[in-house]
């Protein structure tokens, strides 16, 4: 079955290799990421199970406008980005949830404020610098001045991940927020 090929998908490359971004222009989540690989329960994401079908794919980030899609190293990106294309044509017509968000986030008033001000310069100033390569860091925890983070999408595996942690994010946040000492990611 084709799909109408009007609804623009557009293909992005990152900087890693095995990652690419598809970006749309309606918006598959009001915000946030959501990160799914073969092995998740993709129950509550559509859109990540109608994805993660297609042989060759390993990992889908759902952002609000793009899909970062990982691929599995022996696979190429010629014969896998037409079905993934495809694949979010049908899915966009299809009118579903890309997902069905279950989080259950802290609320900032239980953070501290150290943890406030970092989550604050992660959220303004690096994620969106992030996002541009199809990526997302998130806060994981703050303690005895090491910040924890989760690198997600294309930044999960891309062999730059390490210098941008250290001389981007390391770098700004230890700038900006003396009491940080370090940022290692999980």
């Amino acid at each position: 079955m084709s799909f109408n090929t009007s609804i623009p998908v557009d293909t992005v490359p990152t900087p890693n290799p095995d990652a690419i971004m598809l970006k749309v222009q309606e918006t598959l989540v009001p915000t946030g990421t959501h990160e799914f690989g073969l092995s998740d329960n993709t129950d509550d994401a559509p859109l990540a199970r109608a994805l993660l079908e297609i042989d060759g794919l390993e990992l889908v980030l759902i952002a609000p406008r793009f899909v970062t899609l990982r691929k599995a190293s022996i696979s190429e990106w010629p014969d896998l980005i037409p079905l993934a294309k495809e694949a979010m044509r049908g899915f966009i017509q299809s009118g579903e949830m890309a997902v069905f968000d279950k989080s259950g986030d802290i609320d900032p008033a239980q953070r501290g404020e150290i943890e406030g001000r970092i989550i604050t310069l992660l959220d303004d100033e690096i994620r969106p610098a992030v996002a541009m390569d199809g990526g997302d860091i998130t806060f994981v925890s703050f303690e005895n001045g090491v910040v924890l983070v989760q690198m997600s999408g294309a930044c999960g595996s891309c062999p730059s991940a390490t210098s941008t942690l250290k001389m981007g994010v390391e770098r700004l946040l230890m700038e900006e927020i003396p009491e940080v000492t370090a940022v290692e990611q999980v």
